[in-house]
């Protein structure tokens, strides 16, 4: 269901899913009613094991004859909420662009796929284990595999890059400045302390 198959004179189009029904509405178009399915996967890291999970959450994609295939029949599948329409029709994808998705997915699997890290280029973090631990850096991006990234520690006066594994940063929190004591109740009338 991962790889793009090819059927002809049919047009790939979207569907729209219920939460967390990719897998089971994917087996049943493919099953019940022929379709060629295909539902992007990224390789992600969760709670230390490789799972693979849609790269489009809620979404898939199939390859149909709507004139053979009732719109009515592929809404009426379990997982489905329905068929992505604009307006009142269903809007065909060009089978180049399926095919670029497939091709773009197959290159972010094969680089260990996307990080879930959270930190953007230019984050201020600090490392909480090994022997740099408590030096703040500049988080710069991922590297390979996935869970090495690549950051800059201010280190005597110059930013040295580094490699570290993602699970030794913590993003540093801006502290709020302090807020200021008011003194008036607006239009100068001033704020009376008990005491």
């Amino acid at each position: 269901m991962n790889d793009v198959q090819s059927l002809d004179r049919e047009s790939w189009y979207a569907v729209h899913c219920n939460p967390f029904k990719e897998s089971l509405a994917a087996t049943l178009l493919a099953e019940q009613l022929g379709l060629a399915v295909y539902v992007p996967q990224i390789r992600t890291r969760f709670r230390g094991q490789i799972q693979y999970a849609p790269f489009f959450p809620r979404y898939l994609f199939i390859q149909a004859n709507l004139q053979e295939v009732p719109i009515s029949h592929i809404n009426a599948t379990a997982g489905v909420s329905r068929l992505v329409m604009f307006g009142y029709a269903p809007q065909p994808i060009p089978a180049a662009v399926i095919e670029a998705l497939a091709q773009r997915m197959a290159h972010f699997n094969a680089q260990g796929g996307l990080s879930n890290h959270g930190f953007v280029p230019g984050d201020s973090v600090r490392l909480k284990s090994g022997p740099l631990r408590g030096l703040e850096a500049v988080f710069v991006g991922p590297m390979k595999p996935s869970e090495r990234v690549q950051i800059l520690v201010d280190f005597l006066g110059h930013h040295r890059p580094a490699e570290v594994n993602v699970s030794t940063l913590e993003r540093i929190t801006a502290v709020p400045a302090p807020m200021h004591e008011r003194r008036t109740r607006g239009k100068g009338r001033q704020i009376k302390v008990k005491g």
